[in-house]
C-alpha cells in the first residue's frame, strides 16, 4: 500500500492532506489515517455524503484515535457526520486553526460535546463558510482564544 524508501514509509513524513472522496468514509478510515500519517499537520476533508455507519454508533475506544500534530482542520465541504467525528470523537491536542461550514459550526456548539469543547479550547484562528457576525458572542464562548477571521462578505 505504501512505498518504502530508505527503510521509511514515504507517507510517514506527509504533513498536509486534502482528502476528497465520492464515497462516504467510515470512522475506521480516520483511525488508519492517524496511524499512517503520524506527522499530519493540515487536513482538509471534502465529502458531503452521509456516513453509512455513524461515528457515535461505533463502540471502538475513541482514546486510541488522535491526530497529535494536526494544527489545521478545514471542513468547508463536508457532511455533519465528519465534523462530529473529527471534533467530538477524535483527540486533536494541537489544533489551532479551524475552517468550517457555518451551520455545522452552530450545530457543534449547540451540542456542547466535552471532546469538541476540549479540541476547540486552543483554536486561535476560526473561519466560517458564511458571515457569522450575528453569532460572534456564541463563537467567543465556545472558542475563548480564537480570533474570528471575518468572511470576505463581512464589513
Amino acid at each position: 500500500m505504501f512505498r518504502i524508501r530508505h527503510g521509511i514509509r514515504v507517507w510517514d513524513c506527509s504533513t498536509w492532506l486534502l482528502f476528497d472522496d465520492v464515497l462516504p468514509f467510515q470512522k475506521i478510515f480516520s483511525q488508519h489515517l492517524a496511524h499512517v500519517l503520524p506527522r499530519l499537520k493540515i487536513l482538509e476533508i471534502i465529502n458531503e455524503l452521509e456516513q453509512e455507519q455513524k461515528a457515535k454508533e461505533i463502540t471502538l475506544n475513541i482514546n486510541l484515535v488522535g491526530f497529535h500534530h494536526l494544527t489545521t482542520l478545514i471542513l468547508y465541504d463536508i457532511h455533519m457526520d465528519y465534523a462530529e467525528q473529527f471534533l467530538c470523537q477524535i483527540h486533536l491536542s494541537s489544533l489551532v486553526k479551524l475552517a468550517i461550514k457555518k451551520h455545522i459550526l452552530l450545530t457543534i456548539v449547540q451540542q456542547n460535546h466535552p471532546q469538541a469543547r476540549d479540541n476547540c479550547l486552543r483554536i486561535g484562528k476560526l473561519r466560517t463558510s458564511e458571515p457569522s457576525y450575528e453569532i460572534i458572542h456564541t463563537i467567543q464562548q465556545f472558542f475563548p482564544l480564537a480570533d474570528y477571521v471575518k468572511h470576505k462578505n463581512e464589513y
